[in-house]
């Protein structure tokens, strides 16, 4: 069977973790995906608990070792290494329900002018009512702001070939913290972000403080309010400025400031 799409898994000591998403992926009810594992230079069991849980996939996993730090550089060497019409972002931290693959594929299929599929992070099962409004309030979100992201890099989706048109994952056009964001916008000059309330995935909530990591409440509201004409002004004169004052690089995303399952 062809593959369809390629999932890239970025990880960095993520023992304790990883074999669940794993797992969840080794689930999907459309196997037309290949899943490459990119290992950024993990000083734990994290690899090998992902070439376990991998197993079940035989060839249609692949682990790839990436021993330059960040995020960035590993999800640029994933790329590199896919084939297929479209390509995912996924976290090792993170739970892929078995609709996952099959709803990028029909989600892309069904809407040509699309360059990107996302999906809406959950923190409860679909039927809890917190998780009902946070679908209805993030589809609210995407129409009335379809020109920003409204999904993290664990639940992005792209046309393969309008992520290589944009530039890619670009460290050294990007190499700050809310890279999901910054690829996004240029991913979105190739095409549209398609939402769908049935297209969800479940990320941990295990980081202790985001504040290395993310904007403050000024910058968010900014980002919703630029028009998509200023949105370069936007990330790389006021946004990238402000990132690098406060040291927010995406090397931040190494940090580990949380407790691991069941400790």
């Amino acid at each position: 069977m062809t593959a369809l799409l390629t999932i890239i898994l970025p990880f960095f000591n993520e023992k304790g973790w990883i074999g669940t998403t794993i797992d969840s992926l080794a689930a999907q009810s459309d196997p037309r995906f290949r899943l490459l594992l990119i290992d950024n230079g993990s000083t734990d069991a994290g690899a090998d608990e992902a070439r376990t849980h991998a197993f079940p996939l035989e060839e249609r996993a692949t682990i790839l070792p990436c021993p330059t730090p960040g995020k960035i550089h590993a999800m640029a060497h994933g790329l590199d290494h896919v084939t297929t019409p479209l390509v995912a972002i996924c976290d090792a931290d993170t739970r892929y329900p078995p609709d996952y693959v099959r709803r990028i594929i029909e989600l892309f299929e069904n809407h040509d002018d699309a360059a990107a599929v996302m999906a809406i992070d959950l923190y409860a099962p679909e039927t809890n009512s917190q998780s009902r409004e946070r679908i209805a309030f993030i589809l609210r979100k995407s129409r009335r702001f379809a020109g920003k992201c409204h999904a993290g890099g664990y639940a992005q989706a792209f046309r393969a070939d309008a992520l290589r048109a944009a530039g890619g994952f670009d460290v050294k056009r990007w190499p700050y913290v809310l890279e999901d964001h910054e690829i996004v916008h240029r991913v979105m000059a190739h095409g549209r972000a398609v939402y769908h309330p049935s297209h969800v995935c479940f990320p941990s909530d295990r980081r202790a403080s985001r504040t290395a990591v993310s904007w403050t409440r000024g910058e968010r509201l900014l980002y919703r309010y630029t028009p998509r004409a200023a949105m370069n002004w936007y990330f790389y004169r006021f946004l990238g400025r402000r990132l690098a004052a406060r040291n927010s690089m995406g090397i931040a995303l190494r940090r580990k400031d949380w407790s691991f399952p069941n400790a």
